[in-house]
């Protein structure tokens, strides 16, 4: 895979939704998942007022303070560059990536959800610096989508000009799959916010992930 010059790891990219805590507070889900091995966390709420995000998004910075963690804020781009956040994540109906890039700055993280061909097509690393694509796998959380599969999912993977991150129901049982199938990393929301033991969930994930790349060499 080509790939720019990208510095952050994307192994274990944990989306973190208020509303998919399971009771629990996403302080509680951050912390726990700094503390098995998240490689990057992402605050996604698309149903609160821009306050209560705001709120949010420093409550979880907090938690990142002394760790390299990079935070990332789903959909709100101006709210990423109020809160110096480490970069945004934007889909394929928000905002255009080029403006959105004019917003955080050259040096924030931009990502993008693309999982068409076509939606490939108009990537430039200049401005993107990695893509979620999915769902691979099922999902209750966008459950009226088209699931790609890990083969279609490795078609795209395989020319993209920038890191790509795997996402949708991914599990303990699939993710050896889709690290296989070329991602760079996995995404996973309701996996670890709803398992009994976040932590551990976590770390789970970890060690597959090694255990995938070390099985591609």
């Amino acid at each position: 895979m080509k790939e720019k010059d990208f510095s952050v790891d994307l192994s274990i990219y944990v989306i973190i939704d208020p509303n998919v805590c399971n009771g629990r507070s996403i302080v509680e889900i951050a912390q726990r998942s700094l503390d098995g091995g998240a490689s990057i966390i992402q605050l996604r709420n698309k149903s609160d007022p821009i306050d209560v995000i705001k709120d949010q998004a420093r409550s979880i910075q907090c938690v990142l303070t002394d760790s390299s963690i990079p935070f990332i804020i789903n959909d709100h781009v101006e709210l990423a560059a109020e809160v110096d956040a480490d970069g945004v994540h934007i889909g394929q109906g928000d905002m255009s990536a080029v403006e959105a890039r004019k917003i955080i700055g050259k040096d924030k993280i931009l990502g993008l959800t693309a999982f068409t061909k076509e939606h490939y097509s108009f990537i430039s690393s200049d401005i993107i610096d990695y893509v979620g694509t999915g769902p691979v796998y099922p999902t209750l959380t966008k459950p009226d989508k088209n699931v790609l599969g890990v083969d279609k999912f490795a078609k795209l993977a395989k020319d993209s000009p920038v890191p790509v991150v795997g996402i949708g129901g991914i599990t303990p049982k699939n993710v050896m799959a889709v690290i296989k199938a070329g991602a760079n990393g996995v995404a996973m929301m309701r996996a670890v916010s709803e398992a009994e033991n976040p932590e551990q969930e976590v770390r789970d994930f970890v060690n597959l992930v090694k255990e995938a790349r070390l099985a591609q060499h």
